[in-house]
């Protein structure tokens, strides 16, 4: 089923509305009709089934036939912070992927070794949006604005959970391992590094702070086959 978008103040009890690009989109690209059964999420963890009532020139009118709490979502709550990446392509597919696979929040990382210095985060927002209605889940992730690796790695207590992927890591701390000691942990952070790898004053902070090296196997991974592979590991073991 078609799944949508809506803002909290498009939603009025047993009523909602979809506008602007969503309308048109519902209207003119799908050309859904009365009585159409469709889906609408407010990105906050609430899915809506709902069926339309009512077409204007500027706006959908629908009822809510159904709701759900959590619809399509984790039982882990993953922050997946990873550097930004040469090509704006791949990073932009790391943000999609992510979405998909049910990270809650994507913190883009400057480390040291970070070739680009400015993220276009209005465009990374987007894809996330596409993302989020594509795969059916109700929670939109946050993207941070691009965050500094020490500021993040000092500021981390809150996580219960913080793993940093590092290819010279030991086999035996592979991500799948080390997740079977951390079955009641609900709140994961993950940092992935850039091209280049992680520095060791970088791997030395992040130690100091808490973080648990991991391996993500035997193969030197691209950072964001690192990103994706490790999400999927943390999901799938939730």
């Amino acid at each position: 089923m078609d799944c949508f978008l809506v803002e909290p103040d498009q939603i009025h009890g047993d009523l909602l509305v979809l506008r602007g690009d969503e309308y048109r989109h519902l209207s003119r690209v799908l050309r859904k009709r009365v009585g159409d059964h469709v889906f609408v999420t407010d990105g906050k963890g609430t899915m809506y089934e709902v069926i339309i009532r009512s077409f204007s020139r500027s706006e959908a009118e629908c009822g809510v036939a159904e709701k759900y709490e959590r619809w399509n979502e984790p039982r882990v709550e993953v922050t997946l912070a990873v550097s930004l990446l040469r090509n704006p392509s791949r990073f932009d597919m790391v943000i999609e992927k992510a979405t998909e696979l049910g990270v809650t929040t994507i913190i883009p990382l400057l480390c040291e070794r970070t070739i680009p210095k400015h993220e276009k985060h209005a465009r990374l927002q987007k894809i996330a949006v596409s993302a989020l209605k594509q795969c059916g889940r109700s929670i939109l992730p946050h993207i941070f604005v691009l965050t500094r690796f020490e500021t993040l790695v000092r500021s981390a207590e809150r996580f219960p959970l913080r793993l940093i992927a590092h290819e010279q890591t030991e086999q035996s701390q592979f991500l799948g391992s080390v997740l079977q000691h951390h079955k009641d942990d609900r709140s994961v952070l993950l940092i992935v590094g850039p091209e280049g790898g992680l520095t060791t004053g970088e791997m030395a902070l992040a130690s100091e702070q808490g973080f648990v090296p991991v391996s993500l196997g035997p193969r030197r991974l691209r950072s964001e086959t690192a990103a994706i592979s490790g999400i999927s590991w943390i999901v799938g073991a939730s």
